[in-house]
């Protein structure tokens, strides 16, 4: 691949991780606690990451973050955002280097899913205080494992599907 067809990759996977934020954000899921979302652009974070490594995972999560921070956020959203999705990419990788055959993309994905709710947990802790948001964790936990199940499901099928 030349360096043309690289950049309009790497261009491609971008849009489409912004673009599935915001669509999750323009409708919203009828779910019983705030801040729980499918996370649909961890689709394509979960998939680069098999497929292009771990630097280019990084690179393409931080730049999708900035994005929409300065689009439809602000300091606080891109916040939770960088937690979350800095500690999952991380577990993520080190996981799937860690376990190479003995994790699935679909346990990769779910753990990624939990951490990533416990990071958003942790600043928005450090935000308003421990003890008024630890009640909360457990639900969040258990959503972010629906979520990365349902998201790790949904790029085994992409990847068996578009040869990634």
């Amino acid at each position: 691949m030349n360096r043309s067809q690289k950049i309009a990759e790497y261009a491609l996977f971008t849009a489409l991780a912004f673009l599935f934020g915001y669509i999750e954000n323009l409708f919203p899921l009828p779910l019983p606690f705030p801040g729980m979302k499918i996370g649909f652009a961890n689709l394509i974070f979960i998939l680069t990451l098999y497929k292009k490594g771990f630097s280019y995972t990084l690179s393409l999560s931080l730049l999708r973050i900035l994005l929409s921070a300065f689009t439809f956020g602000n300091l606080f959203s891109m916040l939770y955002s960088l937690a979350g999705s800095l500690l999952s990419i991380f577990i993520m990788y080190f996981l799937k280097t860690l376990a190479k055959e003995k994790l699935s993309m679909l346990s990769v994905s779910a753990a990624g899913g939990m951490v990533h709710c416990m990071g958003q947990w942790l600043v928005a802790s450090l935000v308003v205080g421990f003890d008024s948001l630890l009640w909360y964790a457990p639900f969040l936990y258990f959503s972010g494992l629906l979520s990365g199940f349902f998201i790790g499901f949904l790029a085994l099928q992409c990847s068996k599907r578009l040869f990634l």
